[in-house]
C-alpha cells in the first residue's frame, strides 16, 4: 500500500491540510522528500517549471541585482535561498557572479527539506552551506538577501466551503479518509482547528454558499520567523503564485479555489490519487506575507508581476545579443529567447507569478534606490 495512504488509514481520517503535508513531506514517501534517482520535480524533465528552471535569465538578473546591492552597501552579503531544490538558481547565480563572488557574497546558504536535494546542491554548488531548516543555520552577520521561489504555495492548506447557508448551515472543512479499496476519498466535517474560523474573520472574508477556498493560517508565522532570522539589515524576495485576499477569494474569479496537482507538466484534478507522486499546490494569500513583515518589524513591501520585476532589474541585457541589433539568431539563441519570453511577457509566468520585495534597514533603502526607475521611465 502507498505509505501516505497507509498513514491516513492508520489515523482514520485527517484534514486535507494533514493529508497535503503527508503527500508532500512524508519522511520516506513525500513528493519533495522521497529519494530520487533521476531528475527532480522542477524543470523540463520534471513535473513543472519554476522561474529559475524556465530560463537562466532569471538567475543572471538576480545575480546582477545582488551585485548592485553589495556595491551600494559597500560590503558583501549573505544570500539565502529557501526551498533551493537541486540548486539550479544558486548555480546560475554563482556562475554569473564569477570571480566577483568574493566581493559580493560573504556567505551563501541553501535551505532545502529533501535530503536527496541537499546532497545535489552540495555537489553542484561549491562553498554553499546547506540546511534542512533556516533556524538550524547560524545567525547571519551583516546584510542579508533572502530569496524564495514557489515555497509558500507548497505549504499545506485547509480546504473549506459553505454548505446550505440558507438553511442556517455554515463553514465546513474537507477531510480525507480511506475509501476501503486501497485509495482515498473526500469527506466533510466541522472545522478541524479554531484557526480556520479565525483566519476568515481576521481577513474579513465571507464565502458564498458553495464557494471553495484554501487557507494557510500558519503562513504568516512561518514567514515572520524567516524574516526575523535575517536580522535588522535585509531584503527578501518572494516569488509565487497568488493574490491579496480580496482577489484570491473573489467568488467570481475562483469559486472553486486554486488547489491543483501537477505531474509531467499536466494538471491533475484528483489530488488524492497517487499521493507522493504528484505535486500539490494552491495560491498564496500575499496579505499573510505582508502582515508577517509587519509582525517582524519589516516594511510590508511592494509587489510586481515577475516580468515587470525582471525588466526593471536589467533582464533585457541578458537576451541574446542579436535581439538588440536585429541580427539573425542561431537555433540555440531562438530557444533562449523563447524561454526568456516565458518569464518576461505578460502572458503566462510573466504576469501569473508575483514578486514581493520586503526589507528592513540599509539593505531595504539600497533596494528601493535600485527599484526606482529613472525619471524618464517613471
Amino acid at each position: 500500500m502507498n505509505a501516505v495512504v497507509a498513514e491516513v488509514a492508520r489515523r482514520g481520517r485527517v484534514s486535507f491540510a494533514e493529508f497535503m503535508d503527508l503527500a508532500l513531506y512524508h519522511p520516506t514517501a513525500g513528493y519533495y522528500t522521497r529519494r530520487r534517482k533521476g531528475g527532480g520535480p522542477a524543470g523540463r524533465s520534471g513535473d513543472f517549471l519554476t522561474a529559475p528552471t524556465a530560463s537562466p535569465i532569471f538567475g543572471r538578473t538576480l545575480a546582477e541585482l545582488v551585485r548592485q546591492l553589495a556595491v551600494s552597501l559597500g560590503e558583501p552579503l549573505t544570500f539565502v535561498e529557501l526551498g533551493a531544490g537541486e540548486g539550479v538558481l544558486l548555480s546560475g547565480l554563482l556562475e554569473q557572479l564569477g570571480e566577483a563572488r568574493r566581493e559580493v557574497l560573504c556567505r551563501t546558504l541553501a535551505v532545502e527539506v529533501g535530503e536527496w536535494a541537499r546532497k545535489r546542491i552540495a555537489k553542484r554548488c561549491k562553498g554553499v552551506e546547506v540546511a534542512s531548516r533556516l533556524l538550524e543555520a547560524r545567525w547571519p552577520a551583516g546584510p542579508v538577501v533572502l530569496f524564495a521561489s514557489e515555497l509558500y504555495d507548497a505549504l499545506s492548506v485547509h480546504r473549506v466551503t459553505v454548505q446550505g447557508l440558507e438553511r442556517g448551515h455554515a463553514l465546513v472543512e474537507y477531510f480525507v479518509e480511506p475509501d476501503g479499496k486501497g485509495g482515498l476519498r473526500w469527506t466533510m466535517g466541522e472545522p478541524s482547528r479554531p484557526e480556520v474560523l479565525s483566519y476568515l474573520r481576521e481577513h474579513g472574508l465571507t464565502l458564498e454558499d458553495g464557494q471553495v477556498a484554501e487557507i494557510r493560517p500558519q503562513a504568516r508565522a512561518i514567514h515572520a520567523e524567516h524574516l526575523r532570522w535575517c536580522g535588522a539589515d535585509a531584503v527578501a524576495f518572494v516569488v509565487d503564485y497568488g493574490h491579496i485576499s480580496r482577489k484570491l477569494y473573489d467568488p467570481r474569479a475562483r469559486r472553486h479555489g486554486s488547489l491543483v496537482g501537477y505531474r509531467a507538466h499536466a494538471l491533475v484534478e484528483d489530488v488524492l490519487a497517487d499521493p507522493g507522486q504528484v505535486d500539490i499546490t494552491a495560491h498564496v494569500n500575499f496579505d499573510d506575507l505582508q502582515n508577517a513583515a509587519s509582525d517582524a518589524g519589516w516594511e510590508r513591501g511592494e509587489m510586481r508581476p515577475l516580468g515587470s520585476f525582471l525588466t526593471l532589474h536589467g533582464a533585457l541585457s541578458f537576451l541574446p545579443p542579436g535581439v538588440a541589433c536585429g541580427e539573425p539568431l542561431s537555433p540555440q539563441e531562438w530557444g533562449e529567447l523563447a524561454a526568456a519570453k516565458r518569464l518576461l511577457l505578460p502572458s503566462g509566468m510573466g504576469s501569473d507569478l508575483k514578486v514581493l520585495a520586503q526589507g528592513k534597514g540599509r539593505a531595504w533603502q539600497a533596494y528601493l534606490r535600485l527599484a526606482t526607475p529613472p525619471p524618464s521611465e517613471a
